[in-house]
């Protein structure tokens, strides 16, 4: 895990119990407190934004059930559920909640708790290394797939969502193009244009267009042709071979 610490977000309403969370979380150094919430409503608008690894969330909150709150989460993170109450367990868990704290709980049982969410974590790391090393994850709809690098022509952007090019269909999703390359670097694919990534196996062709640009033909039933801007022409003819 390096020196990378886990982000962590706190939904409860009250201040002791907010304080007890806060500075266990601060006395452990894999974590990094990212952000709290004292009600169910303020939790998701927060929430939305995503970039959380594991949530601390109280099921008794004075507008939202937790558990609600949970349940309305597209895509939530690792959640441990905190409640003076036991009779939620069951539901908890039904929910995918890695465990829950009873209140008022001690600081080994917290530590216990997190120990369990950074054993998920490293599991789903190694997961997450499988899938990228078979294709690219995208999210289109309610269905999740796993596209192969292989049969990826390019990629285009559309406002704030990214449609990947295939051989056989187009696949849209709603991720900036900017993060899916995080995601491609080190395989054949190199940004040709601030819309375009292309997959420079699939060129079959490069032309001089205007002004320093270039026009890259692809090998493609449409030979679909793609613009070139002229600050990635230069890296794009070097990983092409091709003479200055």
């Amino acid at each position: 895990m390096g020196d990378m610490k886990r982000r962590v977000f706190i939904v409860e309403d009250e201040m002791p119990a907010r304080d007890k969370l806060t500075d266990y979380i601060l006395s452990r150094e894999e974590l990094a407190l990212a952000g709290s919430a004292k009600c169910g409503k303020e939790a998701l608008e927060k929430l939305a934004a995503g970039g959380f690894d594991l949530l601390f969330l109280d099921i008794n909150l004075p507008d939202i059930s937790g558990l609600d709150v949970l349940g309305s989460l597209e895509d939530p993170p690792h959640v441990i559920f905190t409640t003076a109450y036991d009779e939620f367990a069951v539901k908890a868990f039904e929910l995918g909640a890695l465990d829950y704290l009873l209140k008022p709980f001690t600081r080994e049982r917290f530590n216990a708790a997190v120990d369990r969410f950074l054993a998920a974590a490293q599991r789903g790391s190694a997961q997450r290394e499988r899938l990228l090393d078979a294709g690219l994850p995208i999210r289109e709809g309610g269905r999740h797939h796993i596209i192969p690098f292989g049969e990826i022509l390019y990629l285009s952007s559309h406002g704030k969502h990214t449609v990947v090019h295939t051989a056989h269909r187009d696949f849209e999703t709603p991720v900036l193009l900017g993060d899916i390359e995080e995601k491609l670097a080190g395989g054949p694919f190199l940004r040709v244009h601030r819309q375009h990534i292309v997959n420079v196996r699939h060129i079959a062709s490069l032309r001089y267009h205007l002004g320093g640009r270039y026009i890259a033909t692809l090998r493609d039933e449409d030979d679909t042709e793609l613009p070139v801007g002229r600050a990635f022409a230069g890296p794009l003819k070097k990983a092409l071979d091709m003479p200055e």
